[in-house]
């Protein structure tokens, strides 16, 4: 049966977009993982290779749930990082096998932390720990965890169809 909470609808979301980074890591060269369709454009500036999207589209998530986490009481304000601490595309993670067992440590992080979640949890609020008047919940970072994750799978989706492209050239 289909768990229809708010909490199940957020497992099913990172589910589905953690099976998305799967499909774009599937049988990718580690040359593709350093690829970049341009290197800088007059808007926005530089671009990300592809593997630093990836990289980033899980250190992001984990991120935003720690500071839920943090929201939550949980945890401290120095734990209040991505899964790889400031470091989210190194040498290792131009592997895309490393890569994928990160990604799948980081949904195994995802699951446990979504698991362990109460309704009270996610009406947690609590003002920054340096900039009081920004204030954090728990659902906003859960939900803005979901949207950043799927913005840089979308980034690295496109970013594959154009290695792609120039790989079959």
């Amino acid at each position: 049966m289909t768990d229809t909470s708010e909490v199940g609808t957020y497992r099913r979301l990172f589910r589905d977009k953690f099976a998305e980074v799967d499909q774009l890591l599937a049988d990718l060269p580690a040359a593709a993982m350093t690829w970049k369709p341009f290197e800088r454009s007059p808007w926005q500036g530089d671009a990300g290779s592809l593997g630093w999207l990836i990289a980033h589209a899980v250190s992001s998530t984990v991120y935003l749930l720690k500071r839920a986490e943090w929201t939550m009481g949980r945890i401290e304000w120095s734990e209040v990082q991505g899964d790889q601490g400031k470091d989210e595309f190194t040498a290792a993670n131009q592997d895309p096998a490393n890569m994928l067992a990160r990604a799948h440590a980081a949904l195994a992080y995802v699951q446990q932390m979504l698991d362990s979640l109460t309704p009270a949890d996610l009406e947690a609020s609590r003002p920054h720990a340096k900039r009081p008047e920004l204030v954090f919940t728990a659902r906003f970072d859960i939900q803005h965890a979901i949207e950043h994750m799927s913005q840089h799978i979308g980034h690295a989706q496109l970013t594959r169809q154009l290695w792609a492209l120039t790989a079959a050239a």
